[in-house]
């Protein structure tokens, strides 16, 4: 990843929009980077990622607690005592 100070994005911000677009631009102050400039679009895809990441993470931790319940039934078991036909 590209990295430069923040005085220095300040007066090339032409330059580090269009390297943006290539790759990510970490913008430092006093040597510690504060934030990165990216694309737009590589954004948007790195966070619709990350939301289904804590989605999947959320859908196992349930998976394993109701795996660990044992008053969890399975549906078949649940449809078959009330007559329900499943597809």
């Amino acid at each position: 990843m590209y990295s430069l100070p923040a005085s220095e994005a300040r007066q090339r911000w032409s330059d580090l929009l269009n390297h943006a677009h290539r790759e990510p631009v970490g913008i430092t102050i006093r040597g510690r980077e504060q934030v990165v400039v990216l694309d737009a679009d590589l954004a948007h895809r790195a966070l619709a990622a990350l939301d289904d990441a804590i989605d999947r993470a959320a859908v196992d931790a349930v998976r394993a607690e109701l795996e660990d319940d044992p008053e969890t039934l399975p549906l078949a078991d649940v449809a078959r005592e009330l007559g329900i036909e499943l597809d």
